[in-house]
């Protein structure tokens, strides 16, 4: 098992302090209440993680993410982007090797009808050198149906379900070792996914969303991302973060993997 996740099970067991609520005066209380009413329906957040070494290897990897969100009754909008960028080299050779350089942007926008269902739009794109992938545009439309929801006293809970249609175009170039045109793909499927939302207690908080894309009219092409983050508040507005990526695809380009992991720690500030 990971040392990182480790330790954040070690942070999640520590003590929360007593609550004071019941010795403060009411207007305290009440002064509180008016502060969570005054939150507008936008929330944000932003992280950064870097790690370097020097010595018998010399490499550098620095990641960052960020995320705004929109949420009402009816309408919910997600506007989310992350990227990483590194390379390495040998102590005794000059030349350095690229490790990560990859970015992305995706938006999605939710309608709920009911509790329980809802009308979902999504729109990405992302490139990533090290897997030949000059520009991937993503766009997707489906329904989502809620199995659990839950948001008590700012506990949350949710289990959602998405099932729609994909398109997706790969335009693949590649970058390493030698500079070379690779042929388009183009993807056209159905869409399964599941976002999953669960705060352990008032400072940890658990994150997953994951998709699976399955062409249907090409040669079998299967697409898996999932993400895993895992969050422990040490303030209110700051946080240690890690995070965990999972991303296989069945027909990459050529000579390269079918899956890519990463596991990667950083810090959050929530705006």
């Amino acid at each position: 098992m990971s040392p990182l996740f480790l330790l954040f099970a070690a942070l999640a067991q520590t003590p929360t302090p007593p609550d004071d609520a019941a010795e403060a005066p009411a207007p305290a209380s009440a002064e509180a209440k008016d502060e969570d009413e005054d939150e507008g329906p936008w929330t944000g957040s932003f992280g950064l993680g870097a790690s370097f070494f020097t010595g018998n290897s010399r490499s550098f990897t620095l990641t960052g993410d960020a995320l705004a969100e929109y949420e009402s009754p009816v309408w919910a909008l997600t506007l989310e982007a992350d990227g990483a960028y590194g390379n390495a080299a040998a102590e005794d050779e000059g030349e350095r090797e690229a490790t990560a350089r990859n970015l992305g942007g995706w938006a999605r926008g939710d309608y709920r009808f009911t509790s329980l269902l809802s009308a979902y739009t999504f729109l990405g794109a992302e490139t990533d050198q090290l897997a030949s992938l000059e520009l991937r545009t993503h766009a997707e439309l489906g329904l989502g149906f809620t199995v659990l929801e839950r948001d008590k006293e700012a506990q949350e809970l949710l289990l959602r379900l998405y099932l729609g249609g994909s398109y997706a175009r790969d335009r693949r170039f590649q970058y390493f070792p030698t500079r070379e045109n690779l042929p388009d793909v183009t993807l056209w499927s159905p869409a399964v996914g599941v976002a999953f939302r669960y705060d352990v207690n008032e400072r940890v908080h658990l994150r997953e969303d994951a998709q699976l894309l399955s062409d249907i009219f090409d040669e079998a092409r299967v697409i898996v991302d999932s993400t895993s983050k895992l969050s422990v508040d040490l303030t209110d507005r700051f946080a240690l973060t890690t995070f965990f990526e999972v991303r296989h695809d069945s027909a990459p380009a050529a000579e390269k993997v079918r899956t890519d992991t990463s596991l990667s720690l950083g810090a959050e500030l929530e705006l």
